[in-house]
C-alpha cells in the first residue's frame, strides 16, 4: 500500500461526505503512508482530526483487528 491509495481513498470519502471541518476524526496506524508529507498535508487542508495507534500498545485498535480476524477467517 502507498501513500497515493490512501490519500485517493481518503479524498473520495471527503467528497462524498462532505463533512464540516474539525468534526471527523481519521484513526490510523504507523504505517509509513500515513506518516507522509502529502498525506498529513492532505488532513491538514481538509481540517481532519488526526488519531495515531501508540506504538506498542495492542488495546488502540483491539476491537477492529479482532474484527477483520473474523472476516478473513469465514
Amino acid at each position: 500500500m502507498d501513500k497515493h491509495l490512501v490519500i485517493n481513498a481518503l479524498l473520495m470519502a471527503v467528497y462524498q461526505r462532505q463533512p464540516k471541518a474539525g468534526v471527523v476524526m481519521v484513526h490510523i496506524d504507523l504505517g509509513n503512508q500515513y506518516g507522509s508529507a502529502d498525506y498529513l498535508a492532505f488532513m491538514k487542508e481538509h481540517k481532519l482530526v488526526l488519531s495515531m495507534t501508540r506504538a506498542g500498545d495492542c488495546h488502540d485498535n483491539a476491537a477492529a483487528e479482532s474484527f477483520f480476524t473474523t472476516i478473513k477467517s469465514e
